[in-house]
This record gives C-alpha cells, sequence and structure tokens, in this order.
C-alpha cells in the first residue's frame, strides 16, 4: 500500500544522528547496562554456535573514524582511502581523525559491528554483533563540531568545489557504487539527506547487496536513503520494548520504517572528555548497524541467500513468534528484527526478489530500469519483478498493531540518569533533510 510521505526542508548533505547521555567512566554498572541489546537479542549464543558474521563483507559509509579507539584496536576493519570529499581550498579530507567531535559517530557505528570486547579501564567492555565480519569503512562527510552542540553538520564538497561532481554524481552516491563494487554483501547507512543516490543504488541491487539505512530520529520526517526504494529503513527501541520519542515528544512513527532494532541505551565509546571515556547512546544511527550486523550473520550461516530472501527472511522472522506473515505498522514496521528467527530459517525458501521494492513507478529511486541498466552492465541480465501480490501482506493505514514483547509502541528516548549523584549531560545530535516523492512498494512506503 503506497502512502504519501511528509518532510521539511533542509540542508542537503548533512548526517540524521543519534542522542547520546554522557556516563563517566567509572560508572560501570551504568555502562554495562548499555549492553542490554547484546544479551536480549541472544548475540552471545549465536557466536558460540560459529556464526560471528565470518566471511561476509559489511560497508559502512559514515563521517570520519578513529580506528585506534577501545574496541576497534585489532578489529576485522579496513578504513577505504578514497578521497570521497575535500575542504573549500580543494585538499582531500582523510577517512582517519582522531579529532571526538569529527569522527565519533563513525567510530561508534562502526563499533556495533566491530567491536572486539576490549573495555577501557574502569568500563564495560564494547561488544560488536558481527566481530567476525570484513567491515569496509567508507568516510563521505566529515562533521564540522560535536554532535549537538554548535557543530555536527556534515561537509563534503567534491574536487570542483560543488557538493556535486564533475560525473554529476554526490559523494555517497559514488561511495555506495564504490561499496558495491568492492564486493559488499552488505551496506550500512547511518545518515541521510536528500542527495541523489539513485545511481549508488541500483548499482548496490545489481550487485546483489542488501542496504540498510536509519531513519530519521524524528516522528513522520522521510529521510534518504531510508525512505528510497528496497531500502531496510530502522527504527531503534529501547530495554523497556518502547520506540524511541523524537524531538516533537512524540512516538517516531513513520511510513518509512521497515524493521526495529536495539538503539535506545546503547553503550558508546568515547566522549568529548576522552576516547576512554564511554556514554549512553540513543537513536537510529545504533540500531541500523545492528542490523546489518544480524544479516551478516544469517549470510554467513545461509551463504547461498540472495540479498532479496535475506530481506524477505528479515520481515518473515521478526519478534519472538517465529516464521510468519509479515504485518506492518508505521511504528515497528514489520517489527523487531530476530537474530535468533532468522538463523532458525533458510532465507532460500523464500522468493528471490526484494519484497521492499517497487516495480511499477518509473520515478523511483532507483527505478527497476536503473537496476536493469546496472545489471546490464555488470554483464547479467534483469532483475527479476516483484509478484504483483507480493510476499508481503496488505498493510493497515497508520495503525500500531500489536508487537512482540521488547516493543509496544512508543516511548522515551532522552532519559535523564542520575548515578552516584552525577547528573548526566544530555548530548542532542542534529539531523537535516527534505521533501521526499512517494517511493517504494508494499511496505507501507
Amino acid at each position: 500500500m503506497r502512502r504519501t510521505r511528509r518532510g521539511v526542508i533542509a540542508a542537503v548533505g548533512a548526517m540524521a544522528l543519534a542522542a547520546a547521555i554522557a556516563v563517566p567512566s567509572s560508572a560501570t554498572a551504568a555502562a554495562a547496562s548499555g549492553l542490554w541489546w547484546f544479551d536480549r537479542g541472544k548475540v552471545q549464543e549465536a557466536h558460540d554456535a560459529g556464526f560471528d558474521g565470518a566471511g561476509i563483507k559489511i560497508a559502512v559509509i559514515d563521517s570520519q573514524i578513529n580506528p585506534d579507539v577501545v574496541g576497534l584496536r585489532g578489529a576485522n576493519l579496513t578504513v577505504d582511502d578514497s578521497s570521497y570529499c575535500f575542504d573549500a581550498t580543494g585538499q582531500p579530507y582523510p577517512a582517519v581523525s582522531a579529532e571526538y567531535g569529527k569522527s565519533s559517530h563513525g567510530t561508534q557505528v562502526v563499533s556495533m559491528i566491530a567491536g572486539t570486547g576490549e573495555a577501557p579501564a574502569g568500563g564495560a567492555p564494547v561488544k560488536g554483533v558481527a566481530p567476525g565480519a570484513e567491515v569496509v569503512f567508507y568516510s563521505t562527510g566529515v562533521l564540522d563540531g560535536v554532535l549537538g552542540e554548535d557543530g555536527g553538520d556534515a561537509e563534503c564538497l567534491q574536487e570542483n568545489g560543488e557538493e556535486l561532481g564533475d560525473d554529476g554524481r554526490f559523494a555517497l552516491d559514488r561511495a555506495i557504487s564504490d561499496a558495491a563494487a568492492d564486493g559488499a554483501d552488505i551496506i550500512s547507512i547511518s545518515s541521510g539527506s536528500s542527495i541523489n543516490m539513485r545511481q549508488g543504488l541500483a548499482d548496490a541491487y545489481a550487485s546483489d547487496a542488501v542496504v540498510v539505512a536509519g531513519m530519521s530520529n524524528e516522528d513522520g520526517i522521510s529521510l534518504w536513503p531510508a525512505g528510497l526504494n528496497g531500502v531496510v529503513a530502522v527504527q531503534a527501541f529501547g530495554e523497556d520494548g518502547k520506540i524511541q520519542t523524537g524531538t516533537n515528544g512524540k512516538p517516531n512513527l513513520a511510513e518509512d520504517v521497515v524493521v526495529a532494532a536495539p538503539g535506545v541505551g546503547l553503550l558508546l565509546q568515547g566522549t568529548p572528555d576522552s576516547w576512554d571515556a564511554q556514554q549512553i547512546g540513543s537513536g537510529t544511527s545504533f540500531s541500523t548497524p545492528i542490523v546489518a550486523g544480524f544479516l551478516a550473520m544469517v549470510k554467513q550461516k545461509y551463504p547461498d541467500a540472495t540479498a532479496g530472501q535475506l530481506i524477505q527472511s528479515l520481515i518473515h522472522n521478526t519478534g519472538t513468534k517465529g516464521e510468519h506473515e509479515p504485518e506492518w505498522n508505521d511504528s515497528t514496521g514489520y517489527g523487531a528484527a530476530s537474530l535468533t528467527g532468522m538463523l532458525a530459517v533458510d532465507p532460500s525458501k523464500y522468493p528471490d526478489v526484494n519484497p521492499l521494492f517497487d516495480t511499477e513507478d518509473t520515478y523511483a529511486q532507483p527505478s527497476l530500469g536503473d537496476v536493469n541498466e546496472a545489471k546490464a552492465a555488470l554483464g547479467g541480465g534483469a532483475q527479476t519483478p516483484v509478484p504483483t501480490d507480493g510476499p508481503v501482506a496488505e498493510q493497515p493505514d497508520q495503525q500500531a498493531s500489536p508487537i512482540t514483547p521488547w516493543l509496544i509502541g512508543g516511548g522515551i528516548v532522552l532519559l535523564l540518569l542520575v548515578i552516584g549523584g552525577i547528573i548526566l549531560a544530555i548530548v542532542l545530535t542534529r539531523s537535516s533533510r527534505r521533501d521526499t516523492t512517494e517511493q517504494g512498494g508494499n511496505h507501507g512506503r
């Protein structure tokens, strides 16, 4: 069922990032509480069974990164040194930075996947959901300050001094194409804007990669690439089972949401004071890499599964009720992403089609024609169309249906914590977004 999506006009290229609450590294118990998602999702049990994403390549496209931070030292991480962004003088921005304000977001996002479990003195271990996966990091935005303070927007000029390069493409669009060409099985993007990503997404789908992206942290705001054709848009929820609350004080309901994952009250490494300190953070920026890691572990167990079949399994095996016909609502999409549910079902039993992809909208970004052209360029045939009756059930209009114990509708994202008599500071992040046009298929878009 198609819906008209809402949005507001804002600057191009800015990151849509998460909210964080600073926790001193000495507050070990508080920091450990930020690992609730790891236990709830039975991630360690999957690791013990031999599934940690080994042999699977995950591309993470974000700001800059500090690979020397606790939890990423010795991680299975490669930083791509391609120059996607230049400053006003024409000098390329490096992908690596030790400055917290520039690289905290990318560092913390990657840690959700690749964290080794190393802990700082007095802190809790920084664990990743799929530390065995090969993570390749692409930097396509340089933050100009600490998120939520007097900065946080992403700057990324091309060699010509404009945001749009001489090839007619933006950095994020090009990075998606490069990630696909480099053999990424899953592409994780915890940022968004209104830039054209048609070619990049077409190349990703033609290369049989799953694209996972964080939806906006604000109710009803559509953000690209999460709101684009065929993309897995991820919602965030907390330990109490409630989805995050947007900055407008309302539950973060949206027409783009596909699945929900842990994203409220998670342990993050680094604070503005020290990389060795820890904080509790919230937002779709962190739920997105968790879903990417889940999919990598499923791909490891079932290596013959295609991208379309992985997405089919994702929406058919949500929550704790086992395999079921997908049912959508504007709170959690098809429900909570379930690692145990997906690992229990061979995804090759599902149709080899992306159930989120609208084949009929010629104006979609990308359209079926775009994907077919990209596939032809790779020497492959046309993409198999999604059946008109579809593997996905008809969706209800803007009604949140009952869900698993993990997810019970709307909730509060930003909590003022008091630990040991210390009132912890709230660090809000900012996001930028613009109006979008209707895209997508039978998943509530």
